[in-house]
Parts: structure tokens; C-alpha cells; sequence
């Protein structure tokens, strides 16, 4: 164990950032099967970072992104604004999982002014803050996920419990019937307020300190005032009032829906490891223990989620471009048998998201421990 315990609410601490084991057989293993295959792939043109089939993916995603834009600026009527507001969540989406997050783990373009500059426009476009997102996403969720206090994925600011670490609360119960409303105003809580927060606060939650350069603080301000130049102020200007608001929530809605249930589905469900590190853990088998796949025998799904819904071999190779993720799963597959590791399915997106309510439930009950399974992942 290394660092200081940290208090957070109510007092509690989250303890020493956990620390992993030496790398495993199982690791090694994987990693010179991997290369192999790797090294296959760039032979044909396929590199493992800056693959071409990505930016022709990208030029597509931010095509309809402006065709969709266009379409909300001059709906003649409101259904039709609210479609193109739809089709608009969609494009954002898309360009969330397929664009922004492999810009930002430096696989969108080999070369890292490349990744640099688009993570900056999808700033623009998408209005997040990019160095916070980093420091949340690279930083937190990849190297502990699931471990409370350390993975700023399971921080909810006392909204849902998301794991049995965190103190019961009575306003939890029924916390999968809230969730259905508080999913859906995610953008708008992240993109108008929680990022301004953490810049007045120099925290990205309760116990985590982030200090952003002069140089960071003017990139997030500027970016955020294109956002909602570009973005949020045409439609208020050129539709009708009442169109342009009822397309807002729609659109944000959609969005928040979207976003919060892809990334929920790979780490939330029964099943999933909860308990933090466990002794003899390498950091690849804490990811197996944590993270689970869904929907992988859908192309759509593939693509309109950046392969996040091939999370487990996201989370292990995070460096490498999220088109050649299927190819990789057979791989890491393979491997994990023959050490003995399991790797979870959740099985199509209907299934993986009654798994995710599921353990919603489950956690909205004090009876609930990190040790009951009111459910499982099918291996």
C-alpha cells in the first residue's frame, strides 16, 4: 500500500491507494500473445495506435454530428426538431465513445499532437472538460475500477449507492426507479456545473486534489465558452423558445441515457468485484475481476460504442485502437483459461442493462455486503 488515507464524507476514509503484485504468468502470457497478433496487424496496414479504419470512422461520426446539428437549426416543425435533437444524441454519443475517448488514451492518431487536438475540438463540440475527464477516466477508473474512493466512477455526490463500500443511506431505496431520471440529467449536471466546480475547487471529488496549469484553465474556459457559442446559443437563437428548450432536454437526455448506460453495464452488474485489490492480484487480474464484455456479437453495438462494450479488453489494453478489440477477445479468452481466470459476458445490451438495475436494487437494500451476489454474470 502507498499514500495517505483520505477522509471523505461523513468522515470516512478511503484508505491508501491499493497496490497490485508483480506481473503475473497469466500477464505475460497475454501480453506475447497479444504482440503476436499485433505485430500480424501491422504488417497489413492495421497499427495498434492511428489505425486508418478509425479515421475514416471518425470523419463518418463527425459528419452526421453536423448534418444532425444542421437539421435541428432549420426543423420547420417540432417533431421534427425533436428527431434531429435525437439523431443529434446519437452523433454525440458515437463521437464520445469513438472519437474523444481514443483521442484521449493516445490511440486515435499515432502521434500525440494528433490525439491532443482532437480530444480539444471534441471538447469543443461535445463541451467536457479534457483534463479533468483524463484524470477521472486514465488516472482513476483504469488503474482501480471498482475500488471505492480511488475509481471516480462509483462517486455520485450521495445521488445512488453504486457499490457496498459506500455507507447505506435510507434516500437509497428504490434507487433503480430514481436512476431512470438521474441518468438522464447527467450531461447537464457534468457539462454546466461539475466541471466549473472542480475548476473553483481544485478537487475532483471529495478526496481527490487537481490543480490545473494557467495555461489548462484558460483551454477548459475557452473551450467551453465555443461549446455554448457554437452549440448551445444557435438553436436558442433560431428556433422558436419553446422548441429550442423542449430540444435541448431531449437531446441531453438521450445523451446522458446513453453515455451513463454503456459505461455502467461493463463494471456495475452482479458479479463484478467490489472488495478492492485482492492480495496476489496483478493489475490485469484485477481487471478480469472487475470488468465484464456485452453485446460483442453485435457489429452495431462495436461501433456505435467505440468497442466499450469489449470493456474487458479495453481495460486491459488500453493503448491499443478499439478497432481491433474483437479480434483481441478470443485471445484474452484463450489465455484466461488455460490460467484458470474467468472472464464475465453479460450477454446481449437488454440483458447487461437488466443486470446493471439489478444490482441497483440490490445496493438500494442496507442488507446488501460486497459478498451477497443477487445475481450473476455468466462466465
Amino acid at each position: 500500500m502507498s499514500g495517505p488515507a483520505r477522509p471523505g464524507r461523513g468522515g470516512e476514509a478511503i484508505g491508501q491507494m491499493p497496490s497490485f503484485s508483480t506481473k503475473s504468468a497469466f500477464r505475460r502470457d497475454l501480453m506475447t500473445a497479444v504482440g503476436d497478433h499485433l505485430a500480424a496487424e501491422e504488417r497489413y496496414g492495421r497499427p495498434s495506435t492511428g489505425d486508418p479504419r478509425l479515421k475514416r470512422k471518425a470523419a463518418v461520426i463527425l459528419a452526421w454530428f453536423a448534418m444532425s446539428f444542421g437539421a435541428l437549426l432549420f426543423a420547420p416543425t417540432l417533431p421534427l426538431a425533436l428527431l434531429a435533437a435525437i439523431s443529434l444524441a446519437l452523433a454525440a454519443s458515437a463521437l464520445g465513445f469513438g472519437v474523444f475517448h481514443d483521442a484521449n488514451h493516445g490511440t486515435l492518431f499515432r502521434h500525440r499532437g494528433g490525439n491532443l487536438w482532437m480530444a480539444r475540438l471534441c471538447s469543443v463540440v461535445l463541451g467536457p472538460s479534457r483534463h479533468f475527464w483524463v484524470y477521472k477516466h486514465q488516472g482513476l477508473h483504469h488503474r482501480q475500477p471498482n475500488v471505492f474512493g480511488w475509481d471516480d466512477d462509483l462517486e455520485t455526490r450521495g445521488l445512488l449507492r453504486l457499490t457496498p463500500a459506500s455507507p447505506w443511506h435510507p434516500r437509497y431505496r428504490h434507487q433503480e426507479v430514481k436512476a431512470l431520471l438521474f441518468y438522464g440529467l447527467n450531461t447537464l449536471e457534468w457539462l454546466f456545473w461539475k466541471d466549473f466546480l472542480c475548476l473553483a475547487r481544485g478537487q475532483l471529488n471529495e478526496w481527490h486534489v487537481i490543480a490545473l496549469s494557467k495555461g489548462e484553465r484558460a483551454e477548459l474556459l475557452i473551450c467551453k465558452a465555443l461549446y455554448i457559442s457554437l452549440f448551445v446559443l444557435p438553436p436558442l437563437l433560431m428556433l422558436p423558445l419553446a422548441w429550442s428548450i423542449a430540444a435541448f432536454f431531449v437531446f441531453h437526455f438521450a445523451l446522458s441515457w446513453l453515455l451513463a448506460i454503456v459505461f455502467q453495464l461493463a463494471h456495475l452488474t452482479p458479479g463484478m468485484q467490489f472488495e478492492g485489490v485482492r492480495a496476489g492480484d496483478d493489475w490485469s487480474v484485477h481487471q478480469l475481476r472487475t470488468t465484464a464484455d456485452f453485446a460483442t456479437s453485435s457489429r452495431l453495438a462495436t461501433w456505435f460504442t467505440g468497442g466499450l462494450n469489449h470493456q474487458i479488453e479495453h481495460h486491459l489494453f488500453p493503448n491499443v485502437a478499439h478497432s481491433h478489440y474483437p479480434a483481441l477477445r478470443p485471445i484474452v479468452r484463450t489465455v484466461a483459461e488455460r490460467h484458470g481466470i474467468q472472464c464475465y459476458e453479460l450477454g446481449g445490451i437488454f440483458a447487461a442493462v437488466r443486470q446493471h438495475f439489478v444490482l441497483l436494487k440490490a445496493l438500494g437494500s442496507p442488507s446488501w455486503s460486497s459478498q451477497s451476489e443477487p445475481g450473476a454474470a455468466t462466465a
